[in-house]
């Protein structure tokens, strides 16, 4: 998560530096504290003080924790390798370790008491809208083609459709936006219209960018840091999969219950 950051900003020159230093010597932060390790780089504490809180964190200490936990993380995965000395057998041991991994990661993001708001939600919503591209795109058609097999109505756009929007009643939709990464220009307009409209908008989302989650009334956290595990385009949809599915095999039994 801290490299996609990283990548995401418009670095100075001795942001650049720092970066650098980071990349050359990954275990430095675990080591030093910010005294020591802008002494290392020749820039000033302040400097580095101001690069980490560009990133997001308050300080260099929640940077530090952050860091060593994702250091920690790399360094656990960095064995399980797929490429092109594997054998089949390699392959089909190795992906329920990589999967469960995704699967954890995810875990550490959920928040219980936004999935019991989002279950009611989406209990009294007359109708579900997903709205998704590329390859989230997939996801929720799978979602919807589940949620319509247990009775609740769902339905996917990718992209806003206004025409829709302008005839409905906003209080019988619930409506789910979907984007890794939290800033593709398309899912953030259409919950901002969506928001004008009334109707309520869950965010299923990364934590690296919180631009549509505060457009939101609601956010899912997905793991959107898989860029250190080996083929992660393939795994691209683990993770909001797993969410998914929570949300489905919640309603089947409250509905199975009713």
């Amino acid at each position: 998560m801290i490299r996609e950051l990283i990548d995401s900003i418009k670095l100075t020159k001795k942001e650049q530096v720092i970066s650098e230093y980071l990349e050359q010597e990954p275990d430095c932060v675990l080591q030093y504290n910010a005294k020591e390790l802008a002494a290392l780089i020749k820039v000033s504490a302040p400097t580095l003080i101001r690069f980490v809180q560009k990133l997001g964190f308050k300080g260099y200490s929640d940077f530090q924790v952050t860091y060593t936990q994702e250091k920690t993380m790399y360094d656990q995965m960095k064995n399980i390798r797929i490429d092109s000395k594997s054998s089949i057998r390699d392959v089909i041991e190795t992906l329920p370790a990589i999967y469960d991994h995704v699967f954890k990661e995810t875990r550490k993001l959920t928040r219980f008491e936004s999935f019991v708001r989002t279950i009611n939600y989406m209990l009294q919503a007359k109708q579900i809208d997903f709205y998704a591209n590329d390859n989230n795109y997939s996801e929720v058609q799978s979602a919807c083609l589940k949620l319509n097999t247990i009775g609740i109505k769902a339905q996917c756009f990718n992209t806003l459709n206004t025409a829709y929007i302008d005839n409905i009643d906003p209080r019988d939709i619930l409506a789910f936006v979907v984007s890794h990464s939290g800033k593709n220009q398309t899912m953030v307009d259409a919950a901002y219209e969506l928001r004008k409209k009334r109707i309520r908008v869950i965010a299923i989302t990364g934590k690296i960018d919180p631009t549509l989650e505060l457009v939101c009334n609601e956010a899912l956290y997905i793991d959107s840091s898989s860029h250190h595990l080996p083929h992660h385009i393939m795994l691209y949809g683990l993770s909001i999969h797993y969410i998914l599915d929570i949300l489905v095999t919640s309603l089947y039994y409250k509905k199975y219950k009713e």
